[in-house]
């Protein structure tokens, strides 16, 4: 299909025109109809142009996105359509890089989870045995993450809650990402959020400080790293994560095999040095560091403060 034609579906779908499409269909030649359909969705499912799918569903074309990753983005009133034509919100795209269905893309949008929940969308993955917690023993590189591992990295406490309480289970590492993304974030405001995640994690959902990230003695899984403070990565990270480190640690984590790879006087060992340095000498209370209430306290106190435009 030439470009001359691209262009004017492209238009056709921005304006939400059929006219521009019947052009635009005219002038392309017969083998390269299903390109033309195919592209006439995609844009028009970008760009909500109601017009235009109801112009493809009278031509008998389908208006079935092939990836989950095409509709995100897309109005409710759009998704609402597709599902009216034989979108399955459960379907999940058959390559690597886009196997998730389309509520795990949509994690960080309370609404639309909610929205999709409401529509049929299921917690687990299709095509998956259930994974039920503290029974599922077995974990393969190629499936899909469980979705309250996906909202912990990304999502809010409140979407967390509401995927639990229908049934989603935590899977293997939902500490772990969120420790991950915690460690990696440069923007105060969204670190400070994966921060509240994680003190979520560990204090109401009482999750394993320690725990593994993958069934114990199976082979290691490419971008597994071990227990959630190993997930921190001195080498990678911009930010001294000394309130991240310092939680953990004061939660019971056991820094031993983090500490084979970091570098000796790097910010991660002088941490954990400083913090056992502190538990001796507070004779080891429990109680949180000072200099660690401290920073919080200002961070707080920071996005308290109103802004006059």
């Amino acid at each position: 299909m030439r470009n001359l034609e691209r262009d004017l579906l492209s238009k056709a779908c921005k304006e939400d025109d059929t006219t521009l499409l019947d052009k635009a269909i005219s002038m392309t030649a017969a083998e390269d109809l299903d390109e033309c359909y195919r592209v006439t969705r995609l844009n028009a499912i970008w760009e909500n142009a109601m017009a235009i799918l109801n112009d493809l569903v009278k031509r008998g074309v389908s208006v079935v996105p092939r990836w989950p990753s095409s509709v995100v983005g897309a109005s409710k009133e759009t998704l609402e359509f597709l599902l009216a034509h034989g979108w399955d919100i459960n379907a999940r795209g058959n390559s690597p890089s886009d196997k998730k269905p389309f509520m795990w893309l949509v994690t960080s949008d309370f609404n639309m989870v909610k929205w999709c929940l409401e529509h049929g969308a299921s917690v687990h993955p299709r095509g998956q045995e259930p994974f039920r917690d503290g029974v599922t023993k077995t974990k393969d590189r190629h499936e899909c993450p469980q979705i309250l591992e996906v909202v912990a990295a990304c999502g809010s406490i409140a979407t967390f809650d509401l995927l639990r309480s229908k049934g989603a289970p935590l899977g293997w590492r939902p500490l772990h990402r969120a420790v991950e993304i915690a460690a990696y974030l440069a923007d105060d405001v969204k670190n400070a959020e994966r921060m509240a995640m994680v003190r979520y994690l560990l204090d109401v959902v009482g999750l394993d400080v320690n725990a593994p990230d993958q069934p114990v003695g199976s082979k290691i899984l490419p971008m597994h790293c071990g227990t959630p403070i190993c997930y921190i990565s001195d080498t990678m990270v911009d930010r001294h994560n000394q309130e991240l480190n310092w939680l953990l640690l004061d939660r019971g984590a056991d820094p031993t095999d983090a500490l084979r790879y970091a570098k000796p006087d790097s910010d991660f060992a002088e941490d954990v040095k400083a913090w056992k340095a502190w538990k001796e000498k507070q004779g080891g209370d429990g109680r949180e560091p000072k200099q660690v209430v401290d920073r919080r306290k200002a961070k707080q106190g920071d996005n308290s403060k109103c802004c006059v435009q």
